[in-house]
């Protein structure tokens, strides 16, 4: 399918014909629903229209992380209105897409209300590498000490974490600690799983992550 980008005055009435037409003519592709997954598994959300009642991604990072940005509209283009712009007040990159039927799937899935929840069947969601690496450059770290990645899951209960633990173990092969933030929970892969971890997402790591591998 083509990209077709709507000049940023057709936003002024989000609800027009030609938006509507637009989004009729889309859905997501192989590729756009695992990125989504794992940026909504790290820093993505998934925000109401102004009716309340549809659902688009809307995604942000830090300056220091723009070229990855850049790297997720690309993905996203087609749903997107106008480029990524520049919030001096925070310091960050971000762009939202239009709403769209199954980005309002995806929320039912993801979301308890206003709350972001790990859904009970994470492993027939979480199935492809892409989907870690987005996660990790989303929301993870390297521990240089330890040679070793932390997911910053602490938005997450010790049971969801849990889920996402035995995803990992199963479906990847990574081991994890559920490890204690004050009181929060993150994911911590055990030393001997480091090098698993780094090969399933080193082919799909962009310029601004390298550093972080």
């Amino acid at each position: 399918m083509g990209t077709k980008v709507i000049p940023r005055e057709a936003s002024r009435v989000t609800n027009s014909t030609t938006i509507r037409n637009l989004r009729d003519s889309l859905v997501l592709n192989d590729l756009q629903h695992k990125v989504l997954i794992g940026a909504i598994l790290g820093d993505g959300s998934l925000i109401a229209n102004s009716w309340g009642k549809s659902y688009r991604f809307h995604t942000q990072q830090s300056n220091v992380q723009k070229d990855y940005v850049f790297w997720k509209y690309k993905i996203f283009k087609n749903f997107v209105l106008s480029p990524p712009r520049f919030e001096a007040v925070t310091n960050s990159w971000k762009f939202r897409t239009i709403s769209h039927p199954e980005f309002t799937a995806y929320r039912n899935i993801f979301y308890s209300g206003k709350k972001k929840i790990i859904p009970s069947n994470i492993d027939e969601l979480l199935t492809h590498p892409i989907s870690m690496a987005v996660w990790y450059m989303d929301d993870g770290c390297y521990v240089k000490r330890d040679s070793t990645f932390i997911l910053n899951t602490q938005s997450f209960s010790w049971p969801e974490n849990y889920i996402l633990q035995e995803c990992l173990r199963k479906k990847f092969s990574i081991e994890t600690t559920i490890q204690r933030d004050k009181s929060y929970w993150r994911l911590y892969v055990k030393k001997r799983s480091a090098e698993i971890f780094r090969k399933l997402i080193w082919f799909y790591r962009d310029a601004s992550m390298r550093k972080r591998l």
